[in-house]
């Protein structure tokens, strides 16, 4: 026998299912489901079979899961990156716009106007505020007049009617074509600023604003147009224009004015909200062309003084065209994959461009998976590497303490059984000058915390109820007799519709506390809630012989708890709750449904349908709650009760007896009493197919209770009967054909 496991002695003998022993001529019986462990060892063995691999296990659980959440998070944060950018694009254009529409309200106020001092001061502000901006212009429609406040940019050297060098000290060009000694003439006025001018050139008209594609869009449209990638006149720059159409008092077309934006200005702005080290961010047209690019010489195709525009699907650069031909192919506009030549994992999005501007241009944004997630998955390599240097250390510990371990023990055990029992009151934390104990004493109490957190979760007294029942925790059940209750918020989805939703969080926890406290005053336990429904159950998962007697109060108890809160909504000017509820006992199978790690304790059968198809009738009799004939047959003289009808719920195939519960036997108000009399008397006509004197009675019902929607349904039932009595072999049940 090995020192870890020895046999317990019981007196001077000791079991054993091997047979009998005999030591000192003494026998004795050895018994192997009597073995006791040694506590050090038994903890040491214990914590090195199971605690080490359950606990490698948790890590790389952790591990795994920290990485796919990092995949969240970069999916997320692509996603706002995607709508920021979008924003930078759109705050780049937009006061492009606006200069735009500035330039439009000066010249309707003045078309000459733009050849004043004060104008072109004006417009030079303009360009000046906007570095983006090559040039602000308009032309007219009537002489082709053209005027022109130009940015002179780096590299550009030569300029005017004959391409002459631009004067040094020039930061500004001036240029006009409108006529001068009865002819139009080609002006060029080289400004270092407004007001200094270094230079002036005069040359004859080889330039018609009415010709070029961005004064035709501007005309053919209301609004702002951009147009597509061209070369700029006079400086054979490549960009794109904003303009839009100029119109007179009487909104007669008279010109247009637009703003130039070069493509190297928008590709270094492209450049500049790239996300990450190697991300790229584009822009394409409607018609997949390759609009922005972060490299401007990648955005077109220039052969000679041609100009086109590059597909994006066929841009040289493979990460764009990649993702723009898995878009195409159905991937979405929010994807991941492996794009370029390198096969690097790309997060990559396309957003639609702000529509003001009259073009159904898309941006796309690509960028490594690994700038998102790269920090995160270092630091989920070091949890992975800290988890198990843990394990070690606690390893180590346990070897080196485990025999300090048995003085809180019992301690533990006894607190560790009332937890069993659920039993979660505040007690002191057990205390131990072991580290390991005082931990897992600090952690019983924090998981009795979370139990008290997770009993607001969990039906606590059905948990209760199973302990003490000794109900296996097995999938499967058993059949017995219940008893089973649905309830419903009438109109509560209308009723909720038009309050915010903490609200109705607020109201309907108000209600179910309420409701609960007497389903469980009754010995009932609360099955579920579905939605604003709710299940109880009676007679599981501890017997109860008087279960349908409790279901029966334990529903009048409800309807004066609920009573009792409409009371307090009122008070605060809130709508008050109508509840309907159905009452139907048999015999149902309860027990554990669902998976092994995840199971709910609950009944399934037929009589569990039945009683939710008795809830749904109180719409039909406009009753509050209703019962079977045998929940009547169980609580025969112990409440006042009244016959509603006879029906076949959808279903089911045989009739059920249908009753309103109206309150107890003893003491019940003589109105009540009364009430259910006069309907005796009618209901008993009309199963006498009496159809005359039923109607009668029913009358006399009514008149004592007007408003009861079950009367003036069995009369109208009455009178049809009359006009059209139904056949001689009719059992008197109403089948219904749906919810």
């Amino acid at each position: 026998m090995s020192s870890i496991l020895k046999p317990a002695r019981i007196g001077r003998t000791v079991r054993t299912d091997g047979g009998v022993a005999v030591k000192g001529g003494r026998r004795r019986t050895i018994s192997w489901t009597t073995l006791k462990v040694r506590l050090r060892p038994g903890i040491i063995l214990a914590f090195l079979v199971v605690m080490v691999p359950l606990n490698a296990g948790l890590v790389v659980f952790v591990y795994s899961r920290t990485v796919s959440l990092a995949f969240d998070m970069a999916d997320t944060a692509m996603r706002r990156t995607t709508i920021e950018v979008t924003d930078k694009i759109d705050s780049l254009l937009a006061p492009v716009g606006q200069a735009v529409e500035a330039l439009v309200a000066m010249a309707q106020l003045d078309r000459y106007g733009l050849r004043h001092a004060g104008s072109q001061d004006k417009v030079l502000e303009m360009l000046q505020r906007l570095p983006e901006v090559t040039s602000l212009y308009a032309g007219f429609a009537v002489d082709g007049g053209f005027y022109q406040v130009l940015r002179v940019r780096p590299g550009l050297d030569r300029l005017g009617p004959d391409l002459g060098v631009i004067p040094a000290g020039a930061g500004f060009v001036l240029r006009e074509l409108d006529a001068r000694d009865g002819r139009m003439v080609d002006a060029y006025t080289y400004l270092k600023a407004h007001g200094q001018a270094v230079g002036a050139e005069l040359g004859p008209v080889r330039y018609d604003p009415r010709r070029r594609a961005w004064y035709q869009a501007a005309m053919a449209g209301d609004g702002l147009t951009i147009s597509d990638v061209y070369a700029f006149s006079g400086t054979g720059n490549l960009g794109l224009t904003v303009s839009r159409r100029l119109t007179d008092g009487d909104r007669k077309p008279v010109g247009v004015v637009g703003a130039d934006l070069s493509l190297q200005a928008l590709s270094q702005f492209l450049d500049q909200r790239r996300v990450g080290r190697n991300g790229v961010v584009f822009i394409m047209d409607e018609d997949g062309r390759l609009i922005g690019h972060p490299r401007a010489d990648l955005a077109v195709s220039r052969v000679g003084d041609r100009v086109s525009m590059v597909m994006a699907g066929e841009s040289a650069d493979p990460v764009v065209a990649d993702a723009v031909r898995r878009r195409g192919a159905g991937a979405g506009d929010h994807f991941r994959a492996r794009l370029g030549t390198g096969g690097d994992e790309f997060l990559v999005a396309f957003q639609p461009f702000p529509s003001r501007f009259g073009r159904a241009w898309v941006i796309g944004i690509a960028a490594p998976v690994q700038e998102f997630v790269g920090p995160i998955q270092r630091a989920s390599l070091m949890i992975l590497a800290v988890g198990f240097g843990v394990i070690l250390v606690v390893v180590v510990a346990v070897l080196l303490l485990s025999r300090l371990l048995t003085r809180p023990i019992q301690a533990l055990i006894r607190e560790s059984d009332r937890i069993r029992q659920f039993d979660l009151a505040e007690r002191p934390v057990v205390q131990s000058g072991i580290v390991d104990v005082d931990a897992l004493a600090e952690s019983v109490d924090r998981m009795k915390s979370g139990l008290r957190s997770f009993g607001a979760y969990v039906p606590k007294e059905l948990v209760r109820q199973i302990v003490a029942s000794g109900v296996s925790t097995n999938i499967g059940g058993s059949r017995r007799p219940l008893t089973v209750l649905f309830s419903d918020l009438k109109d509560f989805t209308t009723l909720s519709e038009g309050l915010p939703p903490e609200d109705v969080l607020e109201r309907l926890s108000r209600y179910f506390d309420v409701m609960s406290h007497a389903i469980h005053d009754s010995g009932g336990v609360v099955d579920k809630f579905i939605g604003d429904a709710i299940m109880a159950i009676w007679n599981a998962p501890i017997p109860d012989e008087r279960h349908a007697v409790n279901a029966c109060r334990a529903l009048l108890g409800c309807m004066r708890a609920e009573d009792a809160l409409n009371a307090a909504f009122l008070a605060q000017g809130k709508e008050p709750f109508s509840t309907r509820f159905g009452l139907h006992t048999g015999t149902a199978v309860i027990g554990n449904v669902g998976s092994r790690d995840r199971m709910q304790y609950t009944a399934l059968g037929a009589m569990v349908n039945l009683a939710s198809r008795v809830e749904n009738l109180n719409k039909t009799y406009g009753t509050r709650c209703l019962m079977t004939g045998p929940v009547e047959e169980a609580v025969r003289g112990h409440f006042l009760v009244r016959m509603v009808d006879l029906v076949v719920p959808v279903g089911t195939s045989h009739p059920t007896p249908l009753f309103e519960l109206v309150g107890p036997a003893t003491g019940a108000p003589a109105a009540d009493i009364a009430r259910c009399s006069l309907w005796d008397q009618a209901f008993a006509a009309y199963r006498g197919r009496d159809w005359g004197r039923a109607m009668d009675a029913f009358g006399a019902y009514l008149a004592a209770c007007p408003d009861d929607p079950s009367g003036l349904l069995l009369r109208e039932r009455c009178r049809l009967l009359q006009v059209e009595p139904p056949p001689v072999d009719w059992d008197g049940a109403i089948r219904f054909t749906s919810k």
